[in-house]
């Protein structure tokens, strides 16, 4: 870009002659710019006083200027402060030009520091610089010799608002780093948090797979096996007396068994859930564990406000039956209370609370979380998946309430996505195996 102007010249010379500024009194003066902070005119010319012209020139309206004798400085001004390059011919064709346009192409992405270069000659010699500057900066502007004052102020107000532009660009650049470190921490701790989720939940398994096991093994299976015993000592046995009582002891032991697999059954998928719905499950689940555990549980459950969605009232009550088992265990003998009833538009809510010693609830954000906040976590998760949430209200020595709040019913896209994670966990089991 080439522009001449005969208002108030600044005859920059190629000779070594002192050069000089000639500020006519029909000039008006321009306005002063605001500064910003980081702006500063970096200065090359390499002939005469061309350098301190220009300087004294720019400082009069308020510019910050330096000027430039070594590659080096000129390397940190860059990448520190330099806001916009000054620089006449001389010095992009010196001996030195090549290392100027070196160090103007290793500028950071963000950078691309406004280039202005005083120069005269023909058209074609134009070109030239033209093209030799715009392989190392994306801003050139060219100046043809003699330049008026208000043309270079208003050449470096816009190269100054160019720089500004891409300083807020280098800010955002940092601003997105660091959000991005902040988002891989973040990753990395659920991570390492659904590390040990998952590694919770296969020992959780194992766990109830051993019980199921044990259970089948010393009380199923000795009971089948006596009762085994017993048929062939009736096989041999003559006596009347004795094979009814053989017999009647065999019925005994079938019974028992029979018991034994209803309970295992009931506590797997009790029948209760399916047939009459949440809240007759619930108030199962409060009668079993008065009975088992020989703790007081006050069940109030609002059989209108079920889930009307068969898989949610599943989950909701394997999520009650384990936040039960946690109150037992941690609440110290203190009885349990739960409620449930509807809430808001379609949705139902359900509180366990218990009057022990309750806890931080902010320590279950620690690393350390225990078996105990491994579990609340899989809930909290498993809330979300069907768009409900678990709210935890607690603090030391005040007890402990533990809120779900879940649809009543399941949205078609939540209903997919349970289909898809149901097929996925399928086709790992089927791996394993």
């Amino acid at each position: 870009m080439a522009m001449r102007s005969h208002t108030t010249a600044i005859p920059i010379r190629r000779s070594r002659r002192r050069s000089f500024v000639n500020n006519n009194a029909g000039d008006k003066p321009s306005r002063v710019p605001r500064r910003h902070k980081d702006e500063r005119v970096i200065i090359m010319a390499p002939v005469g006083r061309d350098a301190v012209a220009i300087a004294d020139l720019l400082q009069t309206r308020g510019f910050e200027t330096q000027i430039l004798q070594g590659l080096d400085e000129f390397s940190r001004q860059i990448t520190e402060s330099a806001s916009a390059l000054l620089l006449t011919e001389e010095a992009l064709e010196s001996a030195r030009g090549s290392l100027i346009l070196d160090v103007l192409k290793a500028q950071p992405s963000w950078s691309e520091l406004p280039l202005i270069i005083f120069t005269s000659g023909n058209e074609s010699h134009r070109t030239r610089l033209l093209d030799l500057a715009a392989a190392a900066a994306g801003t050139v502007t060219l100046l043809e010799r003699p330049v008026s004052s208000l043309t270079l102020m208003h050449s470096v107000q816009v190269a100054l608002r160019s720089r500004r532009r891409q300083y807020e660009v280098r800010d955002l650049v940092t601003q997105l780093s660091t959000l991005n470190q902040t988002l891989e921490q973040r990753v990395a701790q659920r991570t390492q948090t659904l590390r040990l989720l998952s590694a919770e939940l296969s020992l959780a398994e194992e766990r109830e797979r051993q019980r199921i096991a044990q259970v089948l093994h010393d009380d199923v299976q000795q009971i089948l096996m006596g009762a085994r015993l017993y048929l062939r000592t009736l096989g041999k046995t003559k006596n009347a007396a004795k094979q009814n009582r053989i017999i009647k002891a065999v019925e005994e032991m079938l019974e028992r068994s029979f018991n034994l697999t209803r309970s295992l059954s009931a506590e797997l998928s009790p029948r209760v859930l399916h047939e009459s719905g949440l809240a007759a499950a619930l108030e199962w689940l409060g009668t079993q564990t008065r009975k088992h555990e020989n703790v007081q549980v006050i069940v109030e459950a609002d059989s209108s406000a079920n889930p009307k969605a068969v898989d949610i009232s599943v989950f909701l009550f394997r999520a009650v039956r384990e936040l039960l088992l946690n109150a037992l265990k941690h609440g110290a003998g203190s009885p349990v209370h739960i409620a449930m009833t509807s809430a808001e538009v379609r949705k139902v809510r359900i509180v366990v609370a218990d009057r022990g010693p309750g806890f931080d609830p902010d320590m279950l954000n620690s690393h350390q979380t225990g078996l105990r906040g491994l579990g609340l976590f899989n809930i909290r998760q498993r809330m979300a998946s069907i768009e409900g949430e678990l709210q935890i209200k607690s603090a030391p020595g005040h007890g402990t309430r533990m809120i779900l709040i879940a649809p009543r019913e399941r949205h078609r896209k939540s209903a997919d996505s349970l289909k898809k994670l149901l097929k996925r966990r399928n086709a790992e089991a089927n791996r394993v195996s």
